[in-house]
């Protein structure tokens, strides 16, 4: 029988410390939030007969998910590894939507990172998903695993630990994206794949066949990488690649069409000597005045007095949005997020805003919680106004509302997913208690419900469907969430859904 807190009608709300609360329990589209601000996530109430209500914390319910059999199991490949199921995901998922047949269904292409594939969905998800994927990417069978380089046994292509895919329409021709982190390569197809096909370009390797960190020289460079995480187009045809292991960020000026193609750019290394000159060597004894695609140092920026200016530098970044106008990444090992509000045309050029920092140069390795600091964030994305986090560490998506718009630094954020509040930081936890798990039910449950998140990564939000998909990365699971339902702390507890 559920434990909870039970509030007579005439009562005035007690201090949240002495209340034996329960947790909001299902989920599925009928229990969906609707509107952000605090809103209720969970509809109706339960009642006594006396006329007491029934209270629960009040997390944001998603409306459907991908990878589990219901709301409240995360076994990886859940009932054995099919075309239903995910080992474990890592990167936003994509969604591509035909401009010439609008009432064709989109493509939801997930990474399953563990199982070294790409799944290929039709329609956007609605309640719990039973529909197998349509296609798969990188394995010949739904029940095949192995990693791989490829084209190998039947495979035009294969993976190793796939991270985010994503798609684009640039200048009215459509791509898609993948970060082969395992195999140290960006790979790019120049149709988007509605089966098991080849991509048409390779990105930090030579050919198909290599897959070794660095190449060709096993030093950073402006064609190789060390697993990368992100790959990205803009509308205008600018390629972003996060390149994790190197912490840094590299830009191409147009999508390539040549394999191994450099980079034009790099931002998180420093690039400028102390008079602020670009210096392009491959002098690797002084690594700190900056030596143009050689370097990987791992830092926080540093100010250079005779510039009288910051320095940027990274640690372990790991996603990346744009729109060809705005460009933001996660600096993961910093712990934040880096906003530029024009595509960087510079060598190494400093974001104009941060958020999870209030200036440039401020380090805290711990990581925070509140609205205003993050711990380890990975995912970032946007609807072209709201900036969406995952706050990995914290167990958490925090929404920032029109921070595209109104920009500036360390905001505290408006909304958040997974949690009740901005206080509360433990994963699966439903009853808010700050155990995991749900203890108030007897008998106690593993906490996994609609409403919870654990080690969240990779985001992806469209404003014409209103969702938010986030890949709930320890829960094995895609959950799917109204962009809207995000709340803001302010009702923490609301009547129980019946």
């Amino acid at each position: 029988m559920t434990d909870r807190w039970i509030k007579p009608a005439s009562a005035l709300l007690l201090s949240p410390f002495l209340l034996s609360l329960g947790a909001c329990s299902g989920g599925g589209s009928s229990d969906g939030g609707s509107s952000s601000g605090g809103s209720s996530s969970s509809s109706g109430g339960s009642s006594s007969s006396s006329g007491a209500v029934a209270y629960c914390a009040n997390l944001p319910q998603a409306t459907s998910v991908i990878g589990q059999p219901s709301f409240t199991t995360n076994k990886p490949d859940n009932g054995g590894i099919s075309g239903l199921t995910l080992g474990g995901v890592q990167g936003s998922v994509a969604v591509y939507s035909n401009p010439a047949s609008p009432s064709a269904s989109p493509i939801i292409y997930v990474a399953d990172t563990a199982n070294n594939r790409i799944l290929g969905f039709e329609g956007i998800p609605k309640g719990i998903n039973t529909t197998a994927a349509s296609f798969i990417i990188g394995q010949s069978t739904a029940s095949d695993q192995t990693p791989g380089i490829g084209p190998e046994g039947g495979n035009p292509i294969k993976f190793a630990n796939p991270s985010k895919i994503s798609t684009a329409n640039a200048s009215g021709h459509a791509y898609v994206t993948v970060a082969d982190s395992g195999n140290n390569r960006v790979l790019i197809w120049n149709k988007p794949p509605m089966a098991n096909t080849a991509p048409d370009v390779v990105l930090g390797q030579p050919d198909f066949t290599a897959n070794g960190e660095n190449q060709p020289s096993l030093k950073p460079t402006a064609s190789g990488m060390s697993h990368p995480t992100a790959a990205v187009i803009s509308a205008n045809g600018q390629l972003v690649v996060v390149d994790k292991g190197n912490n840094r960020v590299l830009i191409w000026n147009k999508v390539p069409t040549a394999n191994g193609a450099p980079a034009d750019l790099e931002q998180g290394q420093i690039a400028t000597d102390a008079t602020g000159t670009t210096t392009c060597t491959t002098n690797d004894n002084n690594p700190t005045s900056g030596y143009c695609f050689t370097t990987n140092i791992q830092n926080i920026d540093t100010f250079n007095g005779t510039l009288n200016a910051n320095i940027l530098a990274m640690r372990q970044p790991s996603d990346a949005w744009t729109d060809g106008s705005n460009l933001l990444v996660t600096d993961t090992g910093n712990n934040r997020v880096l906003y530029w509000t024009s595509m960087p045309g510079t060598m190494n050029q400093l974001p104009d805003n941060l958020l999870g920092a209030t200036q440039f140069g401020s380090y805290n390795p711990a990581g925070g919680a509140g609205t205003q600091a993050f711990n380890a964030p990975w995912g970032v994305a946007s609807n072209g106004a709201s900036v969406f986090v995952a706050d990995t560490g914290n167990n958490r998506v925090m929404e920032f509302q029109a921070y595209v718009t109104t920009p500036r630094n360390g905001p505290a954020a408006n909304d958040v997913f997974g949690q009740k509040d901005f206080t509360h930081i433990t994963q699966n936890d439903p009853d808010q208690n700050g155990g995991v798990g749900d203890q108030t039910f007897n008998p106690a449950t593993n906490g996994i419900t609609a409403g919870t998140l654990f080690s969240p990564q990779g985001l992806y939000v469209n404003a014409a469907f209103n969702i938010l998909l986030v890949s709930d990365s320890a829960n094995s699971r895609v959950m799917g969430f109204p962009a809207s339902a995000g709340v803001d702390g302010t009702d923490s507890y609301i009547p129980c859904s019946p």
